[in-house]
């Protein structure tokens, strides 16, 4: 069986490695069997194509931003804006415009969504108060950054939840249809290398095998019990069964 650790990506490795080394190793090593060498190395093209164009469909991730950090920062100028209107002289705008009523400790905790709808909505009604606090333009920017950053956060984890439902049922049904194709083909270089009576072999031309298992109980190894293939009987003498060794002269 294959290394069960091989992801979508890594077949893109292993199939055309695979390929490249049953025609180097195998092909012509017991003549009658070269057909069927190559019939596994073409169903092995086939299957890394067909993985390939799954790879190929799914869309190329935008850099992501940093979720952990956005919140801490976003959460940070709630408070700290806060504060910097308590600070403010005779008070000239009631924090309530701002913060609904809430405590800016407790809004700056709400999850994301309600988070980003709050940043947004202090960052809207300190522009139409911006000529009562003073130092306005800093602050509003720094609102309207965190709450463009909040923006791409809340895109990227609804883009991942679609990715997971939409996407990965395609290519995981890919990546098992590859499996097939790429075992089957280890079950038929494992035929070919008995009869040679050279199963080491095997993780020359599947490289996942070459590397330390992963998982316990992965093993692609011909049992220690089982010989190579019996080499096709001499020929005995004329009149003699084949097999049969030549009768002894003093019998």
């Amino acid at each position: 069986m294959a290394d069960p650790y091989i992801d979508p990506f890594e077949t893109k490795i292993y199939g055309k490695f695979a390929r490249e080394q049953m025609a180097a190793v195998l092909m012509g090593k017991v003549p009658p069997l070269d057909g069927m060498v190559e019939f596994a190395i073409g169903k092995q093209l086939v299957a890394d194509q067909a993985m390939s164009d799954v790879l190929d469909r799914q869309p190329r991730p935008a850099p992501q931003l940093d979720s952990g950090a956005v919140l801490d920062e976003a959460r940070d100028v709630v408070v700290r804006f806060s504060a910097y209107l308590d600070s403010l002289k005779g008070r000239p705008v009631d924090p309530k415009v701002f913060f609904r009523g809430e405590a800016p400790s407790v809004l700056a905790r709400r999850r994301l969504t309600k988070l980003t709808a709050a940043v947004g909505h202090i960052a809207d009604e300190l522009e139409r108060q911006s000529d009562k606090v003073r130092g306005a333009d800093m602050w509003l920017a720094e609102l309207r950054e965190a709450h463009e950053k909040l923006g791409i956060i809340e895109r990227q984890q609804r883009a991942s939840r679609v990715e997971r439902l939409e996407l990965g049922p395609e290519v995981s049904t890919a990546r098992d249809a590859w499996l097939g194709v790429y075992n089957a083909n280890k079950s038929l270089v494992r035929g070919l290398l008995a009869h040679l009576g050279k199963p080491e072999l095997l993780p020359l031309i599947f490289d996942d095998l070459a590397e330390i298992h992963r998982a316990s109980g992965v093993s692609d190894a011909l049992p220690t019990d089982q010989p190579a293939a019996p080499a096709a009987p001499a020929a005995g003498p004329a009149g003699a069964p084949a097999g049969q060794p030549e009768a002894s002269p003093d019998a």
